[in-house]
């Protein structure tokens, strides 16, 4: 009997990052960089203020970002992606209690943008060793459209533009 052909899908690396202030801080980018590698798409910085949920661990003045990396990521070891961003949010902590980043690390092929977490949902699909993989974003059309479940940020999805750069970018080395 014949094994099936391997295949090795391929997905554009990115991290959404929630941080203090309107500016990248350059320790977080260090971090990032040094973890993962050069950044290939530096997106902007949008006001997170329609919930207060870090407030009391990361304080106020909160912004969320999204980036990629020059690195690519096969969809099955993001898992182990996700471990790792928590073992660098941990590290950049000024107290186990004071995040100073919030790093939710995960991917985007052409067709989506999927977050790994270790937070059980209804919509959330088991990826083993305590991960659920949460399609946050489907692209159809030209756009990126929020899933019906995505947290605010991403129903409003301010993140669009630079999302928008990234799967070109990606979509020029997939082919």
């Amino acid at each position: 009997m014949a094994l099936p052909h391997q295949f090795s899908e391929k997905a554009a690396l990115l991290a959404f990052v929630l941080v203090q202030g309107n500016e990248w801080p350059s320790e977080v980018l260090n971090a990032l960089q040094n973890t993962w590698g050069p950044v290939r798409h530096l997106g902007k910085l949008f006001a997170f203020d329609k919930t207060a949920y870090y407030a009391p661990e990361m304080g106020d003045s909160l912004y969320r970002g999204v980036l990629s990396f020059a690195q690519s990521v096969s969809p099955q070891d993001i898992g182990r992606e996700k471990e790792r961003s928590n073992a660098l949010e941990f590290e950049l902590a000024h107290s186990p209690n004071h995040r100073t980043a919030n790093v939710d690390i995960g991917y985007m092929d052409l067709d989506k943008v999927v977050l790994p977490s270790y937070k059980r949902g209804p919509f959330k699909l088991y990826a083993g060793n305590g991960i659920w993989l949460d399609m946050i974003l489907h692209y159809a059309k030209g756009h990126f459209t929020p899933t019906a479940w995505a947290f605010e940020d991403f129903r409003r999805n301010p993140y669009e533009h630079d999302l928008l750069l990234i799967r070109e970018k990606f979509k020029k080395d997939s082919v």
